[in-house]
């Protein structure tokens, strides 16, 4: 016990230890009740508000991430759907307008395989009237060439 009597003395500490010991333990209650409590709860709030943020913040982000999906897949679905409805109505109006072209051909060639028979029928019809003068022009011709 000496020992620790010269280690106190050696480091300055006398009677007024005590005293001084209860004054700090005092003002540490009271700091506590006063302030240290107060802040403590403060902590704790703004943590709890934090972290219920964050974990909001990643709910909404699920969320947004869902509901991007869904919008692109809908919009996939319109497109699929608006391609199909182009393609099917552009071959309901190839094959009309594909009936509508053949019968219009047939029509002109009919036309012009008729026109091309007319034509030759005509052209047969002046060929013999030209042939049938032809030997009376000829005969003329001789005739004027011996005379």
């Amino acid at each position: 016990m000496e020992t620790v009597q010269a280690i106190f003395t050696q480091l300055g500490i006398n009677a007024s230890l005590l005293p001084q010991f209860i004054v700090v333990v005092i003002m540490f209650i009271l700091a506590e009740f006063l302030f240290l409590g107060k802040l403590q709860d403060v902590l704790e709030t703004r943590e709890e508000k934090t972290v219920k943020l964050e974990s909001s913040a990643d709910e909404t982000f699920e969320t947004v991430t869902k509901m991007t999906n869904d919008y692109k897949s809908k919009i996939d679905q319109a497109s699929n759907e608006a391609m199909k409805v182009a393609s099917q109505k552009k071959s309901e109006l190839t094959s009309r307008y594909t009936e509508q072209f053949k019968t219009s051909e047939k029509e002109v060639n009919d036309f012009v395989d008729k026109s091309a028979a007319e034509f030759e029928t005509e052209l047969v019809s002046h060929k013999g009237k030209l042939l049938s003068e032809v030997d009376g022009l000829s005969n003329s011709l001789v005739q004027k060439i011996l005379q």
